[in-house]
């Protein structure tokens, strides 16, 4: 009776071990997914035994095999390893079946370029296994944040940014292994399919920076008109943090413009910047019927410039402020004295819902004399150093402002795909009400690039936007005072690009071709990134590789449109210098020249920070530091009159 006690007591003691394991197990969903996809593979690998035996080619074999076992794993998947996710989730059957497939489906692709070329290496039992094994890791991540996942409404605030962010990381690493097996089983497609990608990118950046020449009338001096007098009631906005070495100049300026009506608001946080706000309200007394301070929102810990937009919107409002149109610039921003008198006109006489201004950075050589001596030995050749060793970014910072605004927002206007640039652009109020009962409100606070997105929007919507460049009337600015500063600004920029294409309003458009533009204008940062980085590795793979010759000659082209790329900048340096008066050195085409692909290089570093800081969910604001060395001798300069005197 005792032994049958303890024999009845281990059975016992062996059914809960049992039951635990399994309860463990049902918890896991790695482990499930591991369960699931060996008992699925273990049935795969003899049906491909099966078909080889019966004389089929080892590609088709698994083609057939892999077909099979797909279905069984989506059924399997989503009944044991899934299903808790399934169960709440609101997304339908048919659903998870494309998404299940489509991401498989890659992975399949890729399993069935390897599997001839591994097969013949190591025989096809081990690299059906070791193939398996790579393909679980991918097939595990895309099941489990994006083919099994639930809709993100189902799910609380918290979880959704969590999952949103795994759901983006995953994705990213699957396109990079994708693309890695890719380009080393197919290594004569991809450079094809590269050179031809990049080719398409140098052809186009060529054709929106040459716009402005396509036609005589676009170099007409007179195709704006001749200002009458301002009649319409106007407020400039003025974002600060931290600007102490250029606020004052600013505000001084901008309260000094030809324009009868209109408020300058500079917006200001006092606690967090004390020494801004009293220099802001210094000039607020010297200027009271010019210059009216709006305080930052206290209630926020976080410090944009939408956020401070929105806030000068509320603000006047609340003071019951007459304007008929509203315009943004930055800090360290001089403004022409004439530019609102043609801002005033444009208005009046085009009908457009936004004016965006030309704007040119500066600086493209610094002088060292605008930097503080630093102590130490050899204190002067240190200080030339730094001021000399960051012109052959600086260069090719300044000429893709010069290109942007005088050619390629033309071009972008015209087809009324817009994003704007942050400053120097004027909204009409019809426009801004418009925009506000549509979204709630005028500027978007979670966008870092809530410029682009108010340009899509607008769009969209079916403003005209009027871009204005007169080379007298370009709103001046300095370059990122370090190549760091310029790397974080790039990210920022890509980084929002990314945000308001993954938004989709684009897709909103009204026509196929603007929606195609979008997505070129959306991503062109990154395509010029990617072109211009991966253009001599193009060529040199295709030496090194021994390519076929067509192949070969085809990747050179690309290569070849990135050097005519850097004469027309060296030509359009020339022109910069001769337009805004300033002396170009042989030393700064030489550093133009020199430091061309390091600045692809940095502009790749930046647009994969981008993407990486999106993919994880990180959308915190970095600002740009401003020194105001463009303030020095431009500044000091008297500015002529844009418009001639009518004569009376």
């Amino acid at each position: 009776m005792g032994c049958g006690d303890r024999r009845a007591g281990g059975l016992s003691t062996e059914v809960i071990l049992i039951r635990r394991i399994f309860s463990r197990l049902w918890c896991r969903e790695k482990w499930l997914f591991a369960l699931v996809g060996g008992a699925v593979a273990l049935a795969g690998h003899g049906l491909l035994k099966l078909l080889i035996g019966v004389g089929c080619a080892a590609a088709l074999a698994n083609a057939l095999q892999a077909v099979a076992t797909l279905q069984l794993n989506f059924v399997a998947n989503g009944h044991l390893t899934w299903r808790l996710r399934v169960a709440g989730s609101g997304v339908g059957l048919w659903r998870r079946w494309g998404r299940f497939h489509l991401a498989r489906g890659a992975s399949l692709l890729a399993s069935i370029g390897l599997f001839p070329v591994v097969a013949r290496a190591t025989g096809s039992s081990v690299a059906y296994w070791s193939l398996l094994a790579l393909a679980g890791v991918v097939n595990f991540c895309s099941d489990k944040y994006w083919s099994f996942s639930a809709r993100p409404s189902a799910r609380p605030r918290h979880v959704v940014g969590r999952s949103g962010s795994a759901h983006r990381v995953g994705g990213l690493i699957l396109a990079v292994v994708l693309a890695g097996v890719l380009a080393v089983v197919f290594t004569d497609q991809f450079i094809l399919a590269i050179s031809v990608f990049m080719m398409l990118v140098a052809a186009t950046t060529l054709t929106f920076q040459l716009y402005k020449w396509w036609r005589p009338e676009h170099n007409d001096p007179h195709r704006y008109g001749e200002p009458d007098e301002p009649r319409l009631p106007g407020v400039i906005l003025v974002p600060m943090r931290h600007e102490e070495a250029v606020a004052g100049q600013t505000l001084e300026r901008l309260a000094q413009l030809d324009h009868p009506d209109y408020w300058v608001v500079p917006i200001i946080d006092h606690p967090d910047d004390p020494g801004t706000a009293a220099i802001v309200h210094d000039k607020a007394r010297e200027h009271p019927g010019k210059v009216l301070v709006c305080p930052y929102p206290e209630e926020t810990e976080v410090h944009n410039k939408p956020i401070g937009l929105n806030a000068a919107m509320e603000m006047l409002h609340e003071l019951q402020i007459p304007y008929a149109w509203v315009g943004v610039a930055d800090a360290e921003d001089l403004f022409h004295p004439d530019l609102l008198k043609l801002v005033d006109y444009r208005f009046r006489t085009t009908g457009a819902g936004i004016v965006q201004g030309g704007v040119q950075l500066m600086n493209f050589a610094s002088d060292q004399h605008t930097l503080p001596l630093p102590s130490g030995r050899l204190a002067r050749a240190r200080r030339w150093w730094k001021a000399h060793s960051s012109a052959w970014w600086r260069a090719a910072n300044v000429l893709e402002y010069f290109k942007w605004f005088q050619s390629r927002l033309k071009l972008q206007a015209a087809v009324r795909v817009m994003p704007l640039g942050g400053n120097t652009v004027f909204f009409h109020r019809d426009f801004l009400k418009a925009l506000h009962r549509r979204h709630g409100s005028y500027w978007d606070e979670g966008c870092l690039t809530e410029d682009c997105k108010i340009g899509i929007l607008a769009s969209v919507m079916g403003f005209k936007v009027d871009v204005v460049y007169i080379e007298e009337l370009v709103t001046r600015e300095e370059t990122p005072a370090t190549l760091a500063g310029l790397v974080r600004q790039r990210v920022r920029w890509m980084q929002g690009f990314i945000q308001v294409f993954v938004e989709g309003d684009w897709l909103r458009l009204p026509t196929l071709s603007q929606r195609v533009l979008a997505v070129y204008v959306l991503g062109f940062q990154f395509f010029q990134a990617v072109a211009g980085l991966l253009a001599p590795v193009a060529l040199a793979m295709a030496l090194f590789h021994k390519a076929p010759v067509l192949v070969t000659l085809i990747a050179t082209v690309p290569l070849a449109l990135g050097v005519l790329t850097v004469v027309l900048d060296v030509v359009l340096l020339a022109q910069f210098g001769h337009t805004f008066g300033e002396r170009v050195r042989l030393r700064d085409y030489a550093g133009l020249v020199l430091g061309a692909y390091p600045f692809q290089v940095v502009l790749s570093v930046a647009a994969v920070w981008a993407t990486a800081r999106f993919a994880l969910g990180r959308n915190n604001w970095v600002k740009t530091r401003h020194d105001g060395v463009h303030l020095g001798a431009t500044a000091a300069r008297s500015p002529q009159p844009a418009f001639a005197e009518k004569a009376a």
